[in-house]
């Protein structure tokens, strides 16, 4: 897995996705700090959103270009650099217009402003992006690990039949031409031996080619049992928050506080400041409280994510509707802005932070699933191995061991049985000598 230094940096710290997660609270909030600015008319404010966002685009594919050029990729201390010159970018474009508009250019204010707003954000979605990309590359991987043993199982099963197949053939040839040759003997010379003999021999003769074609069976080798190929973000960032709802909450907290605050202050000074901690901690409260009462799991499966976020859209409602109650004014294109940005920026602080630590979560569990899958094709793999030694040592057993040797001296016996004119007991002793034989190949068979 990536570690979290890793995931700050390289290709995730300029990232098209992120500049489109971005976009639409970025320019909220620079709306919203414009339309406090007094400039002359709101085309101002427009075009200050337009020529921020063009500036601090330019500036990070600058200092994205030059690390790596420098070191061929993108250095964590090249993505502070651009989140913070990011900033001071948004507070410097911003002031400048401003300025030109003959109004304040704050750019204290607006640097500080945009330094840490950047700082709290951006690490933040770029985290989530690389973590995203990781999922993405250990999903890749098991779906090959899963074809590679999927074809290992195949070629097994495949291998199997040949290894039946030659069997098969190598006990035809080695021990049909003793066994016929046997048979030939007994009925050539049936009249010399009595029939219950005969046919005792006979029935062992049978049990012994029955008992060879159990002698070609290989076990099947299968792969080992493995955990499900996906993992749900989704349940896993819903898990997040209800098992930990006042982490989940006070993250939010830490995301919408920065960008909110100041601006309140800025456009109403202390008052506004208050008001808006409080429909902040208001958001925060009902938020806890949803996740609180939503932890017991009443609901499983699609109602507990729908209900998560129904949650998160309900505190967002409440925070921006306690600004109404705390008699917030609207009257001022600034006031109704930030009433507004209350409810967006809680649903995209919450999903953010959620979707941040699922995927961290899910991704440790992708990567031990992972290692599972490599574990298993490696077992199967060796498995396929010893099958393979063990088949070979059964045909060379087969072919030139024991078995061949008892067959051949029963089939003396008889030839001396046939030819001869033996008492009653060299007969019988014959007799039992060939069964022993007989027993003993059928038992050297059934042990191999």
């Amino acid at each position: 897995m990536i570690t979290t230094a890793q995931a700050l940096s390289g290709p995730w710290a300029l990232n098209a996705r992120g500049w489109l997660w971005a976009i639409v609270p970025t320019v909220g909030v620079i709306v919203a700090q414009e339309f406090a600015t007094p400039f002359p008319s709101p085309v101002w404010v427009y075009a200050s959103a337009a020529l921020q966002m063009v500036a601090v685009v330019a500036w990070s594919i600058v200092v994205v270009a030059l690390s790596r050029a420098r070191t061929g990729r993108v250095v964590p201390l090249a993505s502070g650099l651009l989140w913070v010159g990011g900033g001071v970018v948004h507070g410097v474009v911003g002031g400048g217009l401003a300025l030109a508009a003959g109004a304040p250019a704050e750019w204290g204010y607006r640097i500080g402003f945009w330094v840490v707003a950047s700082a709290t954000w951006m690490p933040l979605l770029t985290y989530a992006l690389a973590k995203w990309d990781e999922r993405r590359r250990l999903l890749a991987e098991r779906d090959a690990l899963d074809d590679e043993i999927e074809l290992a199982t195949e070629r097994a099963a495949e291998d199997a039949d040949v290894r039946i197949a030659r069997f098969a053939g190598a006990i035809d040839n080695a021990f049909t031409p003793a066994l016929e040759e046997i048979r030939a003997q007994l009925r050539e010379n049936g009249a010399r031996i009595d029939a219950a003999t005969a046919q005792s021999i006979a029935g062992r003769l049978d049990e012994l080619a029955a008992r060879s074609a159990a002698f070609t069976a290989v076990e099947p080798v299968v792969a080992d049992v493995r955990p499900p190929r996906r993992v749900s973000v989704a349940a896993a960032s819903v898990d997040f928050e209800l098992d930990r709802p006042v982490t989940a909450a006070l993250l939010v907290a830490a995301l919408t506080a920065p960008p909110l605050l100041p601006e309140a202050y800025r456009s109403g000074g202390w008052g506004d400041a208050a008001e808006m901690g409080v429909a902040i901690l208001v958001a925060v409260g009902v938020l806890t409280g949803s996740f609180a009462v939503l932890r017991p799991r009443w609901f499983d499966g699609p109602a507990r994510s729908l209900l998560s976020r129904i949650a998160v859209v309900v505190a967002g409602l409440a925070g921006g509707l306690s600004l109404l109650l705390l008699d917030w004014h609207v009257d001022r294109p600034v006031q109704l802005v930030l009433i507004l940005l209350v409810p967006v920026l809680v649903a995209i602080a919450a999903s953010m932070t959620s979707v941040a630590v699922a995927l961290h979560e899910t991704n440790a569990e992708l990567a031990a699933h992972a290692r599972a899958d490599r574990k298993a094709l490696a077992d199967l793999a060796e498995r396929i191995r010893l099958v393979d030694e063990l088949s070979t040592a059964r045909l060379t057993t087969l072919l030139r061991g024991e078995v061949n040797g008892k067959l051949a001296a029963c089939a003396m016996a008889l030839a001396f049985l046939s030819n001869g004119a033996p008492d009653d007991a060299t007969r019988a002793d014959i007799v039992a000598k060939v069964l022993s034989q007989l027993d003993a190949a059928a038992e050297e068979l059934r042990t191999r």
